[in-house]
C-alpha cells in the first residue's frame, strides 16, 4: 500500500511520522472516506502537556543557572530538585522518571562534575606541565621514560547528586570532596605498573619498604615522581633516599593536580571498568579481585599507554 503523492510505504511514513503503523493505516483510511478536515481534527496522542513550551524554556534557564540561587545547598543538581524547582515554578508535580524525560528533551543530559580542589593553583599546573615536565623528559640523568610515576592513592567521596548541562558540553567547576582512605602503592613505567595493597592509612615505613621493593626489583637508576603527601616528605623516607646516592631521585607533581597523575586513571580503569557493579562478600575478598585485575594491566601496556595518554604526558 502507498500513501502520499510521492509514493512513500507506510512503514516508511510511520517510521518518518513517529507512529505506529497500524495508527497510520487508520488515518489513512479515515483520509479517504472522510478527507483531510476530519483528519486534522484527531488529537494529539498521549496525554496533553502541563508545561507548555514557555514554560519549558522558563525551566531550562532556571536550570542552567546554580542551584544555590535556588535555595539548594550545593551546586550540584538531583532529579529531585529539578522536580521541586518545576513546582515551585509552575506547580506542577512530577516522578522523578518523568523529570528525566523532560530534561532529555530539552536537550540536557547528566555530566560528571570536574572535581577540582579550591587551592589548585592553576598557573602552576601550567607552568609544570609546560617547563618542569619536558626539561624531565629531556635530561638524560633523570629521563622518565627509565623512570616511574609513583602515588600514594586517596579514594575521593563527591557529593552523589549530577550536574545538567547542555549535550555535548563539558562540566568546569569546583566541587569539595573528603579524602577517606588509602588504598595502596602504585607505580607506572611506560610500559608496566607496580602495586601494593594496604588497609587503612599508609605510613611512612610502608612507604620506605615500597622504594625498597622498587629498588630490589628495578636495577637501574630511577626518577620517582609523586604528590605532596606528608609522608613523602617525612624524615625516615628522605634518609632512605639519602643513602641510596641517587639510585632514586625524586620529582613532585604540582599541588592538587591528580588529572596530572597517570596512576589515577588507572584506578579510575579499576573502579569504573575491570571492577564495575562488583559486590565483594567481604574485604578479603575485594583485595583478592582488586589484586588480580591490577596484575592483569601488567600483561597489557595498551591500559597503560591509555593512561599516559589521558594524563597528556605522552
Amino acid at each position: 500500500m502507498n500513501a502520499g503523492p510521492a509514493g512513500a510505504r507506510c512503514a516508511e511514513v510511520a517510521l518518518a511520522v513517529g507512529v505506529a503503523r497500524q495508527t497510520l493505516y487508520t488515518w489513512k483510511k479515515l483520509l479517504d472516506e472522510r478527507g483531510i478536515d476530519p483528519l486534522r481534527g484527531v488529537p494529539e496522542r498521549g496525554r496533553p502537556a502541563q508545561l507548555d513550551e514557555q514554560q519549558l524554556a522558563a525551566l531550562r534557564a532556571a536550570i542552567l543557572q546554580k542551584p544555590i540561587e535556588h535555595g539548594f545547598g550545593t551546586e550540584l543538581w538531583t532529579l529531585k530538585r529539578v522536580g521541586a524547582v518545576i513546582e515551585s515554578l509552575h506547580g506542577v508535580r512530577y516522578s522523578q522518571t518523568q523529570v528525566w524525560r523532560i530534561l532529555g528533551s530539552m536537550g540536557l543530559s547528566p555530566q560528571k562534575p570536574d572535581k577540582r580542589a579550591i587551592e589548585r593553583n592553576e598557573d602552576a599546573v601550567r607552568s609544570w606541565s609546560r617547563s618542569t615536565w619536558p626539561a624531565l623528559k629531556k635530561s638524560p640523568a633523570r629521563r622518565p621514560s627509565n623512570g616511574l610515576c609513583r602515588q600514594v592513592r586517596t579514594q575521593r567521596t563527591p557529593h552523589p547528586g549530577a550536574y545538567f548541562g547542555a549535550q555535548g558540553t563539558d562540566a568546569r567547576f569546583s566541587v569539595p570532596f573528603q579524602l577517606k582512605s588509602r588504598l595502596g602503592h602504585c607505580g607506572l613505567t611506560r610500559t608496566n605498573c607496580m602495586f601494593r595493597l594496604h588497609e587503612g592509612s599508609i605510613k611512612k615505613e610502608e612507604i620506605v619498604d615500597f622504594l625498597k621493593a622498587l629498588k630490589a626489583r628495578l636495577k637501574q637508576p630511577r626518577l620517582v615522581i609523586w604528590d605532596g603527601l606528608k609522608a613523602h616528605r617525612s624524615r625516615l623516607v628522605r634518609s632512605y633516599l639519602d643513602s641510596l646516592n641517587g639510585h632514586i631521585q625524586i620529582a613532585s607533581l604540582s599541588p592538587y593536580a591528580p588529572d596530572l597523575n597517570p596512576v589515577e586513571y588507572l584506578w579510575a580503569w579499576l573502579k569504573r571498568h575491570a571492577m564495575a557493579n562488583y559486590c565483594p562478600n567481604n574485604l578479603s575478598e575485594l583485595h583478592t579481585s582488586a589484586r588480580k585485575r591490577l596484575k592483569s594491566t601488567q600483561k597489557r601496556p595498551s591500559i597503560i599507554a591509555a593512561c599516559w595518554m589521558q594524563a597528556a604526558l605522552w
